[in-house]
Formats: structure tokens, sequence, C-alpha cells
């Protein structure tokens, strides 16, 4: 791999993971894998996030376009989180990085164990 490749690959793994990375992104977009939810139902999902910090999250998520916000007309406060179409692409990543975690946990249980 050229300077350059390597260059890019740095840069496009280093976005991806300021994307989802953080203690809260990545539940957020693994909390949604399933389906759209409100805000309680992500924060009990999530516990112990706070209001405050959920909502910068949702926010940041929602500015780079990988969840979308639907406002309710018919209730006030009425607000669902989803997936964005472009969001939902992460929908596999997230289930391999899921995959890959309960793996090292193995490794690292059976390493623990092992001295």
């Amino acid at each position: 791999m050229q300077d350059r490749e390597k260059h890019l690959l740095h840069r496009d793994v280093q976005d991806a993971l300021e994307l989802i990375g953080g203690r809260w992104r990545g539940a957020i977009m693994a909390s949604l894998c399933g389906s759209p939810k409100r805000f309680l139902a992500l924060k009990t999902d999530l516990k112990p996030i706070t209001s405050r910090i959920l909502i910068k999250e949702l926010r940041y998520l929602e500015q780079n376009k990988l969840i979308t916000v639907e406002r309710s007309t018919s209730a006030a406060n009425a607000v669902l989180y989803a997936h964005s179409e472009h969001g939902s692409s992460c929908g596999p990543i997230i289930l391999q990085l899921r995959d890959w975690a309960v793996k090292h946990r193995v490794i690292m249980l059976e390493s623990i164990k092992g001295n």
C-alpha cells in the first residue's frame, strides 16, 4: 500500500469512528437498529445516559444524516427517531462490531481464567 492510500485509509477509518464512536453514538445507532424509537424508549435502552447528553448526541447524529427526527403534528412532544436511509447502511457494521465484541470478550475472559 502506498503512502497516499495509507493516509486515506487512516483518515476514512478515523472519520467513521468519529461518527459512531464514543460512549453513546454507537449505542444509539445500535438501539435504533430494531425499529424507530421515541426519546424515552432510547433513554431507557441507554441507561444511565442523561437527557442532556442524549439530546446532544441525537442532534449530532441528525446533523450528520445518520438519523431522522419525525415530529408529530398531533401530539406536542411526540418525536420519533430512526435511522436515515444513509444511517441504516451502518446496521450491518454495527452488528459486525457486536459480533466482534462478543468474541473479544470471550478471548479476554479466557485469558483472565488462564492466568
